[in-house]
């Protein structure tokens, strides 16, 4: 009986470990066919991962733009396997990005490009240098769809949508596939939308259109609904399409002669004249995953495509071109220096060609995905689109010059009105949490170059006064210089307990006496009671330092007394320390019989004297 028992419970082991092996092969056969939503419902089901598994599991949750989860699976798939391939080490940076933790992000991506990075600094001193300043509004914030891509077309909008609930689901994010929407955006709102009519819309991917400037005949994007195995996966790939108006409606839609079933072709933008379509593709031969191409419209057929070239395309994602009036290209990517996600770019035009691109800065790129530009630039206005909410949604912005701007001040004395040359200031950026710092000159001046529409902190501090600190909003405005005037106050003119001692012109915390038992360094109760008091004062103004002196009278030998003295002033600071306040800002000094408030030349002090040259200085260094 025991036999059979044994051999009942080896049976439902081996078919629990069999059913747990099958759900993880499904979750990776979903993950292989990029069907990232139901991957993670099968991986997570599974009680656990090995380091692959995780690895994949983090990564479908990055592709799904759950930066949040994707960060805890890879710390996790890290811990079990720190030997991961460089794309997956700039995946995990770019998730670090998005979830605003910068100092990890640095950290990997100084060791994934060899040079050290700093994504904050780097995009500070990038602002002082674009030329325009962004200023983006959301618009139909409160809707539950995704909307992305906007397109001008006569007075209206034509973006892609993923609001109608009749459409089969997408395995990548298990909502429903984008059709193509027009609509009107008044203020913060779509109004007037609908569904593109005509032959456009179907059961896969419709996204990015450009029209002509006669609004006769219209490029945009479809997923193939023709799965191709690609690298062991089944794909659907990107595909370009044209569409003409006839009769009012929308017909003739044609697949583009540059399209593919093996690789991806996306993102139409004509130039001004109509003459060259740009796209998207991870065609073979380019630089990246994804290049920016340009290709000649010849009546109703199509040049070579030709690649970009360094100047525009990285070995990252190049996606969402788009060509204003001017001739300018804009264009979103994902390189390493951007602020996470997808970062918009643009590229000035040069010749046949263009100039090496830019990032547009911070008043426009967030920490999430930031791409689908489209400018009016001699209206300077536009719109982008962006999931910083959570969603894909579009922006409404307006542009401005971006103008030097800065915060000029002066820090003086709060008692005296005099300057305070010396003082360090510091200048904190709350959004990006970069800091620049200066020291004020002679006449207490200073200066930084900030950005507009931005919070600052501006902070003072001195050795011997209390910090100072002030928020000051920068805003979008003709006058680019804003005056701030900071006070400070001395230690000794803000605390009762602190003051400047009249026979060595030091600044002193002035404490009841510290007794300590006849030749012992310990501290006792009454002696930590007091001392309490010292560490109050500290916590109250973290900047302060503080030097503890401890000094005995004349009596008994002279190195004994200076040991004794350098013990009493150790013990006193360990007590500190154990209340918390760093060891860092302290310093213990036994001065044993030296510096007697009483030298009695005679050598015959009075038990008063004597008493006074007994006792132990604060003395605030900073």
């Amino acid at each position: 009986m025991k036999n059979y028992t044994l051999l009942f419970i080896l049976l439902a082991v081996c078919q629990v470990g069999l059913s747990q092996s099958k759900t993880l092969e499904k979750a990776n056969k979903l993950f292989a066919s990029q069907a990232y939503a139901e991957a993670i419902e099968a991986y997570t089901a599974e009680d656990e991962l090995d380091a692959d598994a995780t690895l994949n599991l983090a990564d479908a949750y990055y592709y799904i733009a759950d930066a949040e989860k994707a960060v805890q699976y890879y710390d996790q798939a890290w811990e079990l396997n720190e030997g991961r391939s460089p794309e997956a080490h700039f995946r995990y940076a770019d998730a670090l990005k998005r979830n605003k933790d910068y100092d990890r992000a640095n950290a990997i991506l100084t060791n994934y490009t060899g040079t050290n990075v700093d994504i904050l600094k780097a995009m500070e001193a990038n602002d002082l240098e674009v030329s325009q300043f962004f200023m983006p509004q959301v618009v139909d914030a409160a809707s539950a769809y995704d909307d992305f891509g906007a397109a001008y077309y006569d007075r209206q909008v034509v973006f892609a949508s993923n609001r109608n609930a009749t459409r089969p689901l997408y395995p990548w994010t298990g909502k429903p596939y984008l059709d193509l929407y027009y609509g009107k955006i008044n203020g913060s709102a779509i109004t007037d939308e609908g569904e593109f009519p005509g032959a456009i819309n179907t059961d896969t991917h419709e996204s990015n259109a450009v029209f002509t400037s006669d609004g006769q005949k219209m490029y945009f994007t479809r997923t193939s609904n023709k799965f191709k195995k690609v690298d062991g996966a089944k794909v659907a790939p990107l595909q370009l399409f044209s569409a003409e108006l006839i009769a009012g409606k929308w017909d003739n839609v044609q697949m583009l002669p540059i399209s593919s079933d093996v690789y991806s072709v996306a993102h139409p933008a004509l130039s001004a004249d109509e003459n060259t379509l740009y796209f998207s593709s991870d065609m073979p031969g380019g630089y990246g995953s994804f290049d920016i191409y340009k290709v000649s419209i010849e009546g109703e057929s199509f040049g070579t495509p030709v690649n970009l070239g360094e100047n525009v395309n990285s070995d990252k994602l190049e996606q969402f071109p788009y060509i204003s009036e001017n001739g300018n290209l804009y264009f979103a990517s994902n390189r390493a220096e951007g602020l996470g996600g997808l970062d918009l770019y643009s590229s000035d035009p040069q010749g046949d060609s263009f100039a090496e691109a830019y990032n547009l800065g911070s008043s426009i790129n967030s920490n999430a995905d930031d791409f689908a530009l489209i400018i009016k630039e001699r209206q300077g206005s536009g719109f982008m689109s962006s999931n910083r909410t959570g969603k894909d949604k579009i922006y409404s912005f307006e542009t401005f010059p971006n103008l030097n701007y800065q915060i000029i001040g002066n820090v003086d004395d709060k008692k005296t009105l005099e300057p305070l040359p010396g003082a360090e200031v510091t200048l904190y950026r709350p959004s990006t949490g970069t800091t620049q710092k200066t020291i004020t000159e002679a006449d207490g001046s200073f200066k930084f170059e900030v950005r507009p529409n931005s919070l600052y902190k501006v902070k003072a501090t001195k050795a011997l006064y209390a910090p100072v600190e002030k928020e000051v909003k920068i805003e979008y405005a003709q006058n680019t210089k804003t005056l701030i005037k900071l006070q400070m106050s001395a230690y000794a003119d803000t605390e009762d307990i602190v003051a400047v001692n009249d026979r060595n012109q030091l600044t002193q915390v002035k404490l009841e006496k510290i007794y300590f038992d006849f030749d012992k360094a310990n501290i006792r109760p009454d002696a930590a009671t007091t001392l309490d008091k010292l560490v109050a004062l500290m916590k109250k103004y973290p900047e302060m330092n503080v030097e503890v002196a401890s000094h005995t009278d004349q009596r008994g030998p002279e190195d004994y007394n200076l040991q004794l003295s350098q013990r009493r002033a150790q013990s006193t600071v360990d007590y500190i320390v154990s209340k918390g306040i760093d060891r860092s800002r302290l310093k213990a000094q036994g001065y044993g019989e030296q510096d007697p408030i009483n030298a009695c030349p005679s050598g015959d002090c009075t038990e008063e004297q004597f008493d006074e040259n007994r006792r132990s200085e604060f003395t605030i260094l900073k």
